[in-house]
């Protein structure tokens, strides 16, 4: 089935979200008057489109939105969906299903919406009529309205026999190629008017633009050739460029090393240069010395006096032999020659110091000490020279370990010396190159910009061509310089009116390729419009002859006898005839043409269809809809209580009619007759309760005959 499912929230009285399954062929619809069963068919009809309240019962939008009861308040909006299935691709879509929907609001706007996606109306009746649903909505008759067809003009008779048929989406495409035609022939005299109006102008135009020939032909060798030029030199600039760019990045980065390694040189410089501090430290090491050597030098001294003192009795023990004198004087002069051989300061000290002593002895021997020394105190004195001794020797040591560093500090600074000049040279010759460079560079700018101001019209060309050597450059130059004078003694070109007469002549051919271009399409629309045409004439012929047999046919089934057939009116002008009676001249309206219906019942007869009954319209109209949905069956058909004016014989052939019809295809009946409601695969009913609101209710006959069989 193609018709799955209806859903319906807040529509009329269905405040509830309701959905209405279609399984089977033919579905019935019951209920007591006013349980709006009614409303099911307007749900239908409102999504499909229909654009008169009047049709669907009421006064404004605002009307079909559940207006709200004592206990169940008013809904907000109105919704429907259309549920179909595509899985044949009969909508020509993607999709399994297609869901068709509209909603309305209190305030009036309305939404239409495919599968979820808001779009316009247009498309939703483009794509019903891809599966027959027309926009006559004629698969759908409302209660009341069975004899609408019958009622309807020929022109609409028509109108709703073409939508049947299929044939609404081809008379949508022969309108619009109708339309794109009268566009398409407007488009074509407004380009014939265009061409027309440039024509004089343009020969005016050409006139100007050949005395101007043979200077435009040397203008078109100065420009070939500043062409030539331009992008020979843009290309031998842009290669000259490059390798500036390549080198001087390679120089960057060479650079870049030189100033990171003077950087380290100056902070190595920084850490060797501590020549003040050493010096400062020497000077207190020797100050600290020299204390310590004047106060052994008063303890020698005294040491020395204690120690001749205990060892002395009388002066004459105390004398000094002459030999031993003269030891301790060549001694003393020995010290001495050591001293002036000496190159070192400290050296020099150490033998003064230790000549020093050497007298103080002699000093003491010479003049002896009568006073008696007590061991202890010479113990003492020696005691005291060593720890001085101790102390000397630390200082010593420092003063050594002071030097050595020093010395090493001054040696490390002198090479960080001469690697710091050496950086610092490299990084001069470096920039001196980088500054060369970058002169290149200035001049490579200087000559673009030659460029610039004399060729500017040319300048934005791509460079290409063979590299220009400086010889070369020059040649070409000159040329350029000769063909400019030349130029300019021949008068110069009148830019204007070439330029002028180069747009109006393509201006003047783009106008021929389009009105070309608009004729072919015109022809092309036409011939579109011929075929539409004659396919729509065709198939609705060859319809109307299908359902004039099944017309006959379920007539004749219905009454028990007689004829029914719909007669085609052609279109007529509009004409003068004379009336043979009168003699008088009449003019006659043109029609539009349409469908004519004709039927003759058993025993009474029938001159037009106003003579018809209510029953005979009702079955008259039910036989013609029923041939009509048999020759090209719709998607579904509603039946809004059709068979209302019928007895029980015809309910009986109604019904008969209903499941013959069901074969081809889906019923959806709205019924009182409990005859059509044994034709049904399914009853839905419809009741309301005091909230005022419809609620459904459903029964598959086919599973109730095997409950009762069970």
């Amino acid at each position: 089935m193609l018709f799955k499912r209806l859903e319906i929230f807040g529509f009329k009285s269905f405040a509830k979200n309701v959905a209405l399954e279609f399984p089977s062929a033919i579905s019935a619809i019951v209920g007591p008057n006013g349980s709006g069963k009614s409303n099911v068919a307007d749900s239908i009809r409102w999504v499909l489109g229909e654009q008169s309240m009047k049709n669907l019962r009421g006064k404004k939008g605002e009307d079909l939105i559940f207006a709200g009861t004592e206990s169940v308040p008013r809904m907000g909006k109105a919704m429907v969906n259309l549920v179909f299935e595509n899985k044949k691709n009969q909508f020509g879509v993607e999709f399994d299903e297609v869901v068709v929907g509209r909603k309305v609001y209190r305030d009036g706007i309305n939404e239409y919406t495919i599968n979820g996606s808001s779009v316009r109306l247009k498309d939703i009746v483009e794509l019903l009529s891809k599966v027959g649903l027309g926009a006559t909505l004629h698969h759908i008759i409302a209660q009341g309205d069975a004899d609408r067809i019958l009622y309807a003009s020929p022109e609409e008779r028509k109108s709703m026999i073409s939508d049947a048929l299929g044939l609404r989406i081809f008379e949508i495409k022969k309108i619009e190629a109708e339309r794109k035609i009268e566009h398409t022939k407007e488009n074509i005299k407004d380009v014939e008017s265009l061409q027309r109006e440039l024509a004089p102008h343009l020969k005016y135009l050409s006139a100007q633009a050949e005395k101007a020939k043979s200077t435009s032909d040397l203008k078109k060798l100065l420009d070939q050739l500043s062409i030539e030029f331009v992008c020979r030199e843009l290309k031998t600039i842009k290669q000259e460029e490059d390798a500036l760019k390549e080198e001087k990045t390679l120089l960057f980065a060479k650079i870049k090393v030189y100033e990171e390694n003077l950087k380290k040189s100056e902070a190595a410089q920084k850490t060797k240069d501590g020549g003040e501090d050493v010096f400062s430290e020497f000077k207190k090491l020797n100050s600290a010395r020299d204390a310590i050597l004047e106060k052994r030098r008063k303890l020698d001294f005294e040491l020395a006096r204690l120690e001749v003192a205990q060892g002395s009795g009388s002066d004459s023990e105390m004398s000094v032999p002459k030999a031993k004198f003269k030891e301790i004087l060549l001694d003393l002069v020995s010290d001495l020659e050591s001293a002036a051989r000496s190159g070192s300061m400290e050296a020099i000290r150490n033998i003064i110091f230790s000549s020093t002593q050497k007298i103080y002895r002699i000093l003491e021997q010479i003049n002896g000490s009568r006073e008696a020394a007590k061991p202890g105190n010479v113990e003492n004195l020696k005691s005291a020279i060593l720890k001085l001794e101790e102390e000397e020797k630390n200082i010593l040591l420092s003063r050594k370990a002071f030097e050595e560093e020093y010395r090493k500090k001054n040696t490390e600074a002198q090479k960080e010396g001469v690697l710091y000049r050496e950086r610092t040279e490299e990084l001069s010759r470096a920039n001196g190159i980088l500054n060369n460079l970058n002169f290149k560079e200035e001049n490579l700018k200087l000559r673009k910009k030659d460029l610039e101001i004399d060729f500017p019209n040319y300048i934005k060309m791509d460079p290409q061509g063979n590299i220009l050597l400086p010889a070369e450059r020059d040649n070409m130059r000159k040329q350029i310089e000769r063909l400019k004078i030349r130029l300019e003694e021949a008068g110069g070109v009148n830019e204007g009116v070439v330029q002028e007469f180069e747009e109006t002549e393509k201006r003047s051919a783009f106008l021929g390729r389009e009105l070309e271009d608009l004729k072919k399409t015109s022809e092309s629309l036409f011939e579109l419009f011929i075929d539409l045409d004659k396919k729509i004439d065709k198939d609705f012929k060859g319809g109307i002859a299908k359902i004039n047999s099944l017309f006959g046919v379920f007539f004749n089934e219905i009454f028990g006898g007689g004829k029914a057939e719909i007669k085609l009116i052609e279109p007529q002008k509009a004409k003068k005839v004379v009336d043979p009676e009168t003699g008088e001249e009449e003019e006659i309206e043109a029609t539009e043409g349409g469908i004519d219906i004709i039927v003759s019942i058993p025993r009474k007869r029938i001159k037009s269809l106003n003579m018809l009954s209510g029953g005979e319209r009702a079955l008259t109209s039910i036989a013609l809809l029923f041939a009509v949905s048999s020759v090209n069956p719709p998607p579904f058909l509603v039946l809004d209580e059709t068979d209302a004016a019928l007895d029980e014989a015809n309910s009986r052939r109604y019904g008969s009619m209903l499941k013959e019809l069901s074969k081809k295809t889906q019923l959806i009946v709205i019924t009182h007759n409990r005859e059509t409601m044994r034709s049904a695969d399914i009853l839905y009913g419809v009741t309301m309760g005091r909230d005022g609101v419809s609620s459904l209710l459903s029964i598959k006959f086919e599973e109730a005959e095997d409950l009762v069989k069970k």
